[in-house]
């Protein structure tokens, strides 16, 4: 290979070395600021809306605590205050349970059913346990079949309880309008990884491996006020996933990212990179190839002149123009000195 083809080589080699360099920087960069972008987008998400479901539990229980704090005289008559508290909390209705198994709707119309016994119920055993506000785990309402929850508290003194129910229906709207870049979507669960509120329909209580195969349920029943982004295939794709605890309830906001998708715009630049390269380097070795013509003109007639004196045509020893002050222009000056020996012997 000659010299010419061998620096034509190497100037190719260099602008390949050059922009896969420069294109692995981009690469690197430009995805440490999607994940970075993306986590900060899922933080926001995350502490806004986990913030609105926890406003929506305080207000419940603190309707409920208020309505218990006027029943402390057994004598009281609970059903004004009961539909203070339906208004207050926004219940689909409310009662109030005694220790002597008597049980009182808000409506005066509403009666229980005969031989009900409200102290079996769980919300009544789990807030006199607890002495403060409890929010039960969600199940279906049997009037209504629909997904909801009871939360109570205990009188002062653990003689009654009062409790109110409520559909949970508005909460899942408002988690399943969580939308994020990657076709993100969100999903509301119990801590021991039952759905609460997910966009795909009669999901409800089901557990949430079984409607997102690959999910790991571990990071719902770990899970606390840190929001921390993961990756794992959900569905035989990777996604980023995060949870975070709500607090006021034993629930876990999450929300699923695909990693595909967000990378997307990625992948386009290292395809535009390679474009690039591969139009860099068809322009850029024919200019190659003229510039390198141009600088060793000069020592391809000093070559010819070399084959012409070794062949015996004499008539070729003439001098070279040494019109440049680089290697070959100082060796067509020595040539030249060689030439006029050579006359002269």
């Amino acid at each position: 290979m000659s010299l010419k083809w061998r620096l034509l080589a190497f100037v190719a080699a260099l602008l390949v070395a050059a922009i896969a360099v420069l294109s692995a920087l981009s690469y690197w960069q430009m995805k440490g600021e999607i994940v970075r972008g993306i986590n900060q987008e899922i933080n926001a998400a995350m502490r806004d809306n986990r913030a609105v479901v926890e406003l929506w539990i305080t207000q419940r229980r603190d309707a409920v605590s208020a309505t218990a704090a006027r029943l402390t005289d057994a004598g009281t008559d609970p059903v004004p205050f009961l539909i203070t508290g339906k208004d207050a909390g926004r219940f689909d209705r409310t009662f109030a349970g005694y220790d002597d198994k008597r049980f009182i709707y808000d409506l005066v119309t509403e009666k229980a059913p005969a031989g009900f016994d409200p102290t079996s119920r769980p919300w009544y055993k789990k807030a006199i346990a607890a002495r403060e506000a409890i929010v039960t785990d969600p199940y279906i309402f049997v009037e209504t079949q629909q997904l909801g929850i009871t939360v109570a508290r205990a009188v002062e003194g653990g003689k009654a309880v009062v409790g109110g129910d409520i559909s949970l229906e508005g909460v899942v709207s408002m988690v399943n309008s969580i939308k994020l870049h990657g076709d993100g979507y969100a999903l509301l669960t119990t801590r021991d990884g039952k759905i609460v509120a997910y966009s795909q329909p009669k999901s409800g209580l089901k557990p949430v491996e079984e409607m997102l195969p690959g999910f790991d349920v571990s990071i719902v029943k770990t899970a606390d006020d840190k929001i921390a982004l993961r990756e794992f295939d959900i569905e035989g794709k990777p996604k980023y996933v995060a949870a975070s605890a709500v607090p006021g309830a034993d629930w876990v906001l999450c929300v699923v990212v695909d990693k595909a998708a967000v990378q997307a715009p990625l992948h386009d630049l290292l395809w535009k990179f390679v474009l690039a390269g591969v139009l860099i380097a068809a322009i850029g070795a024919p200019i190659a190839n003229l510039v390198l013509s141009g600088l060793l003109k000069g020592l391809f007639k000093l070559r010819d002149a070399l084959v012409d004196i070794s062949n015996g045509r004499t008539e070729s020893m003439r001098a070279l123009a040494a019109d440049g002050r680089d290697e070959i222009g100082q060796t067509a000056v020595v040539f030249n000195r060689f030439i006029e020996s050579l006359r002269d012997m």
